[in-house]
């Protein structure tokens, strides 16, 4: 690992010990700082997954789709190369093979910043410190897919036998979704959600400050494209899709879990894990047997 990742992480670690994300994320520090190194830690993340209650009942379906998405895309990668199905792993703190940069780190961090920022500003009665910080939110999960998408594209053309190509990682962020969709039957397909929360041109409205709130419509007008064209979007469906990637954050943590505990935890270890993961894990498709 980096020097400058080590840093961030040891940062983000003090911060949430000293209490900056909120007496609950101080609790559960404190409580992960006393297991012992190793698999003990991905158990707990994925029990803290799980045992998270999340209200909003499409929301509790959405974190369940992304965490089994991510954790089939390895599966069937491995089938096929298992060094590149690794990278899914890695991608957390390692740059992919010959990609600088590559790590998610840094956009996982910022997106469980903005996040946190947002809980925060979220009951406040000043419109436009909640709007801002929607914005920031709304930019912080669409950056994170951004960095996630071309580990997905890898492993999944690796799981259906074609060559891989680093150059995607440098692609445009709605290029390596028009990619993705080609690969996966796009909203016809398994990784239908990823396409509905993949935002491209509002992601480029808010970095490019072309987009702003219709307090009296409801509605949020942004201007994206050669030559600008001006979209809209629902006040209420762009607020959802704030809350929905939220939940990235600890999704893709506990996905990443998962795979760690069945490849590398001990039977018994592997036991601890809910079933439905582990029979999704050891899943053979019908075409495979």
């Amino acid at each position: 690992m980096k020097q400058s990742r080590k840093q961030l992480l040891e940062q983000f670690s003090h911060m949430a010990e000293d209490g900056a994300f909120g007496d609950e994320i101080k609790a559960s520090q404190a409580e992960y700082a006393s297991l012992p190194k190793g698999i003990a830690i991905f158990l707990k993340v994925i029990h803290d997954y799980r045992q998270k209650t999340i209200e909003n009942q499409e929301f509790a379906e959405i974190r369940e789709m992304f965490l089994k998405l991510i954790i089939i895309v390895y599966r069937e990668a491995k089938r096929v190369d298992s060094d590149i199905a690794l990278s899914i792993i890695n991608s957390f703190i390692d740059d992919y093979p010959g990609v600088q940069e590559s790590c998610l780190l840094p956009k996982w961090c910022s997106l469980s910043n903005a996040c946190l920022a947002f809980r925060e500003v979220a009951k406040s009665e000043n419109k436009l410190l909640v709007w801002q910080q929607a914005c920031k939110q709304f930019q912080a999960y669409n950056e994170f897919l951004n960095g996630l998408l071309p580990y997905l594209i890898i492993l999944w053309r690796t799981a259906n036998s074609k060559l891989v190509n680093i150059s995607v990682f440098s692609v445009a962020y709605s290029n390596k979704i028009n990619q993705f969709k080609d690969l996966t039957s796009g909203d016809d397909g398994a990784f239908y959600l990823i396409f509905r929360l993949a935002q491209p041109k509002l992601r480029n409205a808010i970095a490019h400050e072309t987009i702003w709130l219709d307090s009296n419509a409801n509605k949020v007008r942004y201007v994206d494209g050669k030559p600008p064209v001006e979209h809209e979007i629902d006040l209420v469906n762009f607020m959802a899709l704030c809350s929905i990637g939220s939940h990235l954050v600890q999704t893709y943590l506990a996905a990443l879990a998962v795979i760690v505990v069945m490849e590398n935890g001990t039977q018994e270890a592997q036991s601890l894990l809910p079933q439905d993961l582990i029979d999704l894990f050891s899943f053979v498709p019908t075409s495979a047997v």
